[in-house]
């Protein structure tokens, strides 16, 4: 473990500081969370203010102990923007570089020192690969007290973790940074239930994470049958777990409550208890083309609106993948709708083709005419169902 901890200016009282139970008296609480932990390096991070004054007192103390020998994170005092700029990356490097775990201790971060460290964490899981783990304490000190706490505030960065993680599925319904954290805390959970006695009712967010998995799985490579169609549907099954860990995820991670209440949103409109022949199987594909649409992913929503469409009004041999699809029908079916539509039918070959060639076209189009033309035929492909509800009940 890579020990992190800030320096500042203070006049640090003796106390005895508790982590995980574990006692330590000092007036470092770098030096309690050394004695306690043993990492393997220490990194302090100090202005020359800060080193001046404790840097020698402290190393001292660690060395005595038997504890390895700190090296100083040489950071600005002043705030002015290249000198922020300069302890960002300071601060990003001594996170980013360790090929051990990070425990970082903010207790004696100077004014917007916190800050940066947080923004730095945040910054080393978005972009570095295999970011080594990380910790975050902060010690209370309490010098009339019998103990001064070390508060573990690593929760936090879970959440920030997960909240990322379902933002991406929010905007590209890619779930795996979010299902391997999901999973995590569900097994702990799980564990926790059992080793108490079973009381309460059992934790579910397990299930969460396998129906998330589950929806992504089918959303990124549009299996629309498994997404929208029968009772293990992946759209309704990611929208019951929803339901069945709210309560739970409002206690454990209630940070995460509202994001979830937008996946729901977002699943909602995909769920159906019809055929995809229907009216409502095929508002339920209209949904899910608009959702493609909107996330960008415009090959996924021109195939939607292709197969959706010509699905409208499609007896059973043809209007669902699976066991019972039968090609030749659904050939019949994709004639019968290239008759009725006439140029539409062309409007919406020419926008797959000049995907599907990937630009290789005389004069290829850019993005404004594909939204232009998704929407005009999505909406055309609406009135379509319209048409047909109306046709049927009278």
């Amino acid at each position: 473990m890579r020990l992190v901890s800030f320096l500042g200016t203070g006049n640090y009282g003796e106390t005895t500081y508790s982590f995980e139970t574990q006692p330590c008296r000092t007036c470092y609480v770098a030096h309690a969370l050394a004695t306690l932990t043993r990492p393997r390096e220490i990194r302090l991070v100090a202005t020359t203010e800060a080193w001046n004054q404790h840097g020698s007192a402290l190393s001292d103390t660690l060395a005595a102990a038997g504890l390895p020998v700190p090296i100083r994170v040489s950071i600005p005092t002043e705030g002015a923007p290249q000198q922020l700029w300069e302890m960002f990356g300071h601060m990003v490097d001594v996170i980013r570089t360790s090929e051990f775990p990070v425990l970082l201790d903010i207790t004696h971060g100077f004014r917007m020192q916190p800050f940066f460290a947080a923004a730095c964490i945040q910054y080393v899981q978005a972009v570095v690969p295999n970011p080594p783990k990380i910790r975050v304490v902060y010690g209370e000190y309490r010098g009339n007290e019998r103990e001064s706490p070390i508060w573990e505030l690593t929760p936090f960065l879970d959440v920030l973790a997960w909240s990322r993680g379902l933002m991406m599925f929010l905007r590209t319904g890619q779930a795996d940074e979010v299902v391997e954290p999901t999973e995590q805390l569900g097994r702990d959970l799980g564990r926790q239930w059992a080793s108490s006695g079973r009381q309460g009712a059992q934790p579910q967010l397990r299930n969460l994470a396998g129906a998330l998995r589950a929806f992504s799985n089918d959303f990124i490579t549009i299996r629309t049958g498994s997404l929208l169609a029968g009772n293990r549907a992946s759209a309704g099954r990611l929208s019951a777990a929803i339901d069945q860990t709210r309560a739970e995820v409002s206690q454990q991670i209630p940070a995460l409550a509202l994001v979830l209440d937008q996946v729901e949103a977002m699943v909602r409109p995909l769920i159906v208890d019809a055929r995809l022949s229907a009216a409502a199987g095929q508002r339920a594909m209209l949904a899910l083309a608009r959702l493609y649409q909107h996330l960008g992913r415009y090959s996924e929503a021109i195939s939607i609106l292709r197969e959706g469409w010509i699905t409208l009004n499609a007896n059973p041999a043809a209007d669902l993948p699976g066991a019972t699809f039968d090609r030749d029908e659904r050939g019949r079916h994709e004639e019968l709708w290239r008759q009725r539509l006439g140029r539409q039918a062309d409007r919406v070959s020419d926008v797959r083709n000049d995907i599907q060639h990937a630009g290789f076209n005389v004069q290829p189009h850019a993005r404004e005419w594909f939204e232009q033309q998704l929407t005009a035929l999505i909406q055309l492909w609406e009135s379509a169902i319209a048409a047909s509800e109306a046709v049927s009940t009278d």
